[in-house]
């Protein structure tokens, strides 16, 4: 392909511009796909429309925008395309696909006919600011929705809440009408997400509308029968997206009326119950993938209302849509449900993918963490019965809620340390954290862009993996200002709470042993370098009475290793972060060893673990914790013993990476030799190879009696 600037680009000869009184809607005419822009933004690429070709440059001057995002955008969508492009050869292979009118209820087949490419729309104009956003780090996203009208609907607020976080995202739309057609949809678009919505009326009406009319022994068989269909479905998206992105399931949500009405009670097999069983036989079957996400349509009936969100207040129960006006005859939905459900779409795909998430919440006290000054006016707050008081005492319980996913929590306040903490020790109270529940505190009168880069330092984060929360808009400003990448919660402290559980940066999920100690771990890290800081790492680790424990890993560990491999960005040899399914076919092979830490502050736990494939080493990782004993060369070499790979050559590679300096010297600290640069042609890592049994390191490791390790 010819450079950016010089390639010819020309209006697909299926588009459609219709201009209307707040936007411009560009619609394909073949495929359905359709969006909608700003009048202004229209115009200019109307007079785009008949050109035989024109460059990202002439985008560029006809709309103001830059062109390389807004091409993007346009070319995805096949509103523009390469001018020597065949399009109809594209469409006719687009179209190879095309559901066949297949439903589980004939009467429904009318509904339902054609669904996945009729799309429904409501225009949302995409506002010049959002297209011409995020310039340098846009990234594509695709989206794949097995549903109703309902996954329909959310189009329009998924493009635009993608672009809002610097992502292109497409929706394609399927009707659920085969688990083969599932796979090899998966496997033609390669979606980041794919969507499962299981409430649809063709498989509701049977439970919602009929099951009222019919017998208790009849809901129970239907209900049976719907979850049956449920979890075959689950266990087919689990399958189609093995190394394809994510899953995401809709659970059911309860309706705004009862078909029982006020007597459900005393009914057998009424709607709550139904509902009750499905959710749960949904929640078991999404516990046996670990890529897959359960969209909680209950949890958002919970926060948002029926009424708000679906349609039983109008419609039969079955039909399952999103709240309409029911002045308005045109299949439509008000606007809550699509926002609620794009939101939840991308939040969930943040929680599942994203790396740059948040390791330490660093808190204000004064006016944050408590009303007043402690130091001056103690605890008194805690006696009083006003919202104050519940809106703190909700921060708290959040704070430690995130304390046992495996969240630190440290301090950084102005005022005077001593005063301050010998206030709050002497206080207590059930929902009230302790001193002892932060892994350090910064109360002094620095600025406290100066407490938070020392946190930052001393506990081996990045910056960005630091949240800020702060009562002060002045000193959010503040630092801001030091340390940009900070992220920094805005707003009054009566939102805090909601973010800290709310946020997608904030899920994690279910902790193990060592997430759940994860404080007590930290604060023996950082007292063993305090004492450490004179010492040599093998002088340290006789000082501190290190114990390290090498084994085999077992299938137990495996959710461990997982986290260890996603998570840790210090100390790693190489950007390996493979599948669930690979790292437990590997441990199932016995060609990975975990690695058990203690000293005389703490119990790490399994820190670290080695995974050697044909010979080579794909990934030796450990754990900042134990950062400083010199443990990852005694892994390496107990890991090659433990294998038994001494006989043969064993080769290692070295990515550096911004962030993994601590790793460089793992493999010569163990007895590897580099090999020569000139042989490994244009690669950039480093390589080293075990040439002789000899030379490597005695890993001095303490074995458990009933671990079966080859060294001790």
């Amino acid at each position: 392909m010819t450079s950016a600037d010089t390639t010819a680009y020309r209006v697909s000869a299926y588009l459609a511009l219709t201009e209307l009184t707040s936007s411009t809607v560009l619609t394909h005419t073949v495929t359905g796909e359709r969006s909608a822009v700003e009048p202004e933004l229209g115009r200019a690429l109307r007079s785009l429309v008949g050109r035989t070709g024109f460059t990202e440059r002439d985008l560029h001057e006809a709309t103001g925008l830059a062109p390389g995002p807004l091409l993007d955008f346009l070319t995805r969508r096949g509103f523009v395309a390469e001018a020597d492009t065949d399009e109809r050869a594209g469409l006719d292979a687009l179209f190879a696909l095309a559901a066949p009118v297949s439903t589980p209820r004939d009467q429904s087949a009318g509904i339902m006919r054609g669904f996945g490419r009729q799309h429904y729309f409501q225009p949302r104009a995409l506002t010049a600011r959002l297209l011409d956003g995020h310039q340098e780090n846009r990234k594509n996203l695709t989206v794949l929705a097995f549903g109703g009208c309902v996954t329909e609907f959310a189009r329009d607020e998924l493009v635009a809440q993608g672009l809002e976080r610097g992502l292109d995202v497409r929706l394609i739309g399927a009707w659920p009408d085969s688990r083969g057609r599932m796979k090899a949809l998966v496997a033609k678009h390669r979606p980041d997400i794919t969507v499962l919505q299981l409430s649809l009326y063709p498989y509701l009406t049977e439970l919602w509308d009929h099951g009222p009319l019919t017998t208790e022994e009849e809901r129970r068989e239907r209900t049976a029968r719907l979850d049956g269909v449920g979890r075959s479905w689950i266990d087919a998206l689990a399958a189609a997206t093995r190394d394809q992105g994510i899953g995401i399931v809709h659970n059911y949500g309860p309706t705004a009326l009862s078909p029982y009405g006020r007597f459900e009670h005393r009914t057998q097999a009424g709607a709550r119950e139904t509902l009750s069983r499905l959710n749960a036989g949904i929640d078991e079957a999404l516990r046996a993938h670990d890529r897959l996400m359960l969209l909680d349509e209950e949890r958002l009936v919970a926060r948002h209302g029926a009424e708000q969100l679906f349609d039983d207040l109008y419609f039969p129960f079955g039909h399952h849509g999103g709240a309409p006006d029911p002045e308005r005859q045109q299949p439509h939905q008000l606007p809550l449900l699509g926002a609620v459900l794009a939101r939840e779409y991308l939040d969930l795909h943040t929680a599942v993918t994203e790396r740059g998430r948040v390791k330490c919440v660093v808190v204000d006290l004064d006016n944050t963490l408590w009303p007043g000054i402690a130091a001056e006016d103690g605890f008194s707050w805690l006696d009083r019965d006003r919202t104050s008081t519940w809106i703190h005492l909700g921060l708290h319980q959040a704070l430690a809620l995130l304390k046992s996913r495996g969240f630190l929590l440290a301090t950084a306040s102005k005022g005077t340390e001593a005063q301050t903490l010998k206030a709050w020790e002497q206080v207590r109270h059930p929902l009230l954290l302790t001193p002892d529940d932060f892994v350090t505190h910064r109360i002094n009168w620095e600025p406290k862009s100066a407490g938070i880069a020392a946190i930052a330092d001393g506990l081996g984060l990045a910056d960005d993996a630091v949240l800020f929360l702060d009562d002060n808009p002045v000193e959010r400003h503040e630092v801001r200002r030091a340390l940009p990448r900070v992220r920094i919660a805005e707003g009054p402290v009566h939102g805090f709470r909601a973010l800290l559980l709310g946020d997608p940066l904030l899920d994690r999920p279910p902790a193990g042993h060592e997430a759940s100690h994860r404080t007590e771990t930290t604060r023996g890290m950082l007292k063993r370098r305090e004492l450490g800081a004179s010492l040599d790492a093998r002088t340290l680790a006789r000082e501190v009475r290190a114990r390290i424990t090498v084994r085999a890993a077992r299938p137990d560990d495996v959710d461990r290793l997982e986290e260890l491999l996603h998570r840790t960005t210090q100390y790693r040899t190489t950007d390996w972060r493979p599948p669930r399914h690979e790292l437990e076919e590997l441990v199932r092979a016995g060609r990975v060893t975990v690695c058990h830490v203690s000293d005389r502050f703490a119990d790490y736990g399994l820190v670290g673990g080695c995974a050697v494939t044909d010979g080579q080493v794909r990934c030796l990782v450990l754990s900042c914790r134990v950062i400083g004993l010199g443990i990852g060369p005694r892994l390496l070499a107990a890991t090659v013993r433990e294998l038994g790979l001494t006989g043969e050559r064993v080769t290692g590679v070295f990515r550096p990476s911004e962030r993994n300096a601590p790793a460089a010297d793992v493999f010569e600290s163990a007895g590897f030799r580099p090999v020569p640069a000139d042989t490994n042609g244009p690669d950039p890592a480093d390589h080293y190879v075990l040439r002789a049994p000899a030379d490597l390191i005695d890993p001095e490791c303490a074995a458990e009696p009933h671990d079966r390790v080859g060294v001790s």
